[in-house]
């Protein structure tokens, strides 16, 4: 079980019961597994649409919302990874309408107390394989399903269509590369938390981005965008712009949080006499977007060729 991934692996355990809370948490801490306890449904749906979860145990009799209302809306929600698998744990007499009602909400397993820990993680370590057998074969996917995103492989096929046609065209192009900062007081954020609040800001910027602009994901929290007829100007009024509309979101709720758009650019006025591809203005602009302080009110914006010579 504990190799499937190199990495602890994350639960969420959601039960109104505190010793059985603590009893889950305990048997999933000898798994190896960073355990996340709360006694809420309304608090379990929370952590879990913004999570990094790679299982959620959930009390079918739950204060708030049960498990299974919990699942429900999980099911119904875009932003949530649906390759993780969700467990419904009943104190009580197992009956068949009780499981079946589980098993529609989206459930993946269903057990009873006394829990039979051995049989539950090795189907566990069944659903987990599955699931990292799903990631590798999304990383050799042109986008990302969840997210809609291109992936770093389907970024790098766009590249070389993008490219012959710059070259060909003597066109003007900018690669910009992006990571936000939360910046009000509510900043300091668990791992799943920031994962969910990247995907709200990476759907943002994928759709008030230009219709000729590749955005993709290159990391975890990072984003680059391809900029084809972009010059140095371009690329900054790009990213003014890009903030702009995610102030508006974060004031219309519909990312939850403000945040700074911390930017990396490097753009040339024609790829055909800049002597260098698409594949190293991506790494140039990566290298800018390091050179950004990670927190702070100064410039978010750097371009490569404000960076000192080495």
């Amino acid at each position: 079980m504990t190799g499937t991934t190199p990495h602890h692996l994350l639960a969420l355990v959601a039960c109104s019961d505190e010793w059985m809370c603590r009893s889950l948490e305990s048997v999933f801490a000898e798994k190896r597994y960073k355990v996340t306890r709360t006694g809420s449904g309304k608090q379990a749906l929370k952590l879990a649409r913004r999570s990094g979860y790679d299982v959620l145990i959930l009390d079918e009799r739950m204060d708030e919302l049960t498990g299974v209302e919990v699942c429900v809306a999980l099911r119904d929600d875009p932003l949530f990874d649906h390759a993780t698998p969700i467990v419904i744990i009943s104190s009580s007499h197992t009956t068949l309408p009780s499981r079946t009602a589980a098993y529609a909400a989206g459930a993946w397993e269903y057990c009873h107390l006394p829990l039979d820990v051995d049989g539950l993680f090795l189907k566990l370590g069944t659903f987990l394989r599955a699931r990292n057998e799903l990631a590798a074969a999304q990383a050799k996917s042109l986008t990302d399903p969840a997210s809609g995103l291109y992936t770093p492989f389907g970024l790098h096929q766009l590249a070389e269509q993008l490219e012959a046609r710059a070259l060909r065209n003597h066109e003007a192009f900018a690669c910009l590369a992006f990571s936000p900062q939360q910046t009000d007081s509510d900043s300091t954020l668990r791992s799943g938390d920031q994962r969910g609040s990247f995907a709200e800001v990476a759907h943002v910027v994928r759709e008030q981005a230009r219709r000729s602009d590749v955005v993709g994901m290159t990391g975890d929290s990072s984003l680059a965008i391809l900029a084809p007829n972009t010059d140095a100007a371009g690329a900054r009024l790009l990213v003014a712009r890009l903030q702009r509309e995610l102030d508006e979101a974060s004031k219309n709720t519909t990312v939850a949080g403000s945040f700074r758009l911390r930017a990396g650019y490097c753009a040339v006025s024609d790829l055909s006499t800049a002597n260098v591809d698409l594949t190293e203005l991506v790494h140039r602009a990566e290298s800018a977007l390091a050179q950004v302080p990670a927190f702070g009110q100064g410039d978010a914006v750097v371009s490569f060729d404000e960076l000192p010579v080495s």
